[in-house]
């Protein structure tokens, strides 16, 4: 079975992945409430406790977004290469940042492209845009894709994320 692991903040950790994306092993180090500065506070020990998965999903920033900050992509710089320098074989994928209410639009929009830029420069590193099927698939009155306080995902929105998970990780797993 094909292993998944998943760094990131509540919205990693708060997915019921088995459900969610039944056709691979997921190893969930989400963390509630953490920041980009917090996941690169405990990237070495995750890297240290974990054999080289088959893939690697990073979504981090939703809080420093939420705090004023949009500009924690910078801290994406050094994450990845720690990354790579761990997992040499591994493809690492990297979510935007979901279309959450509270976020302005041009926020979003400037964070995610420094996200794809981010991606772009590293060898076997891909960006997933969520943005548009969120968009697309979670109507605000009948399949919302946040719970009330428009950060966090319903149900809807964790199905619209997995179905986009999973169709990339199709895609990067047959050029593997």
């Amino acid at each position: 079975m094909t292993t998944v692991l998943m760094l990131g903040d509540s919205l990693i950790e708060w997915g019921d992945w088995n459900t969610l994306l039944p056709r691979y092993m997921v190893i969930n180090r989400g963390i509630a409430g953490e920041t980009t500065e917090g996941l690169a506070g405990r990237l070495l020990d995750e890297l240290n406790d974990q054999d080289e998965p088959d893939v690697l999903l990073l979504q981090s920033g939703t809080n420093n977004l939420l705090m004023g900050n949009p500009h924690f992509t910078a801290i994406y710089s050094s994450l990845v290469p720690t990354i790579r320098s761990f997992y040499p074989r591994a493809p690492i994928l990297i979510s935007s940042l979901m279309p959450m209410p509270v976020v302005a639009e041009h926020v979003l929009k400037k964070v995610n492209q420094e996200l794809r830029d981010v991606a772009e420069a590293t060898d076997n590193c891909y960006f997933m845009d969520v943005v548009p099927p969120f968009l697309e698939q979670c109507l605000p009155i009948t399949h919302p894709g946040f719970l009330a306080d428009q950060v966090h995902l319903s149900t809807r929105g964790y199905q619209v994320w997995a179905a986009e998970i999973e169709r990339h990780l199709n895609t990067i797993l047959r050029v593997q």
